[in-house]
């Protein structure tokens, strides 16, 4: 079995209205809570995983269309979960 990174916890509080919009989030990626959260932490101190292994990115998203039955269920899948925002 591989190991883990070491890693901290931390907890933090939030109100329940941003609660709901991480729990939404979290959902609409197919990640966990705590999976977003990191992320988010990490582009706002400059330390995207996303940014720095593309890689692993493109291995994540080829990761959820493969579980499609049909290659138009993957298009449709991708284009309903793409993250547009800013994008022109």
């Amino acid at each position: 079995m591989a190991r883990r990174p070491s890693s901290a916890v931390v907890t933090l509080r939030v109100p329940d209205d941003l609660d709901r919009r991480i729990a939404r989030e979290a959902r609409r990626r197919r990640r966990t809570k705590s999976e977003l959260v990191r992320e988010a932490l990490e582009t706002a101190f400059g330390e995207s995983s996303a940014a720095t292994d593309p890689a692993a990115e493109a291995r994540r998203q080829s990761l959820l269309v493969s579980g499609r039955k049909s290659e138009a269920e993957a298009l449709d899948f991708s284009v309903t979960a793409a993250d547009t925002r800013g994008w022109r």
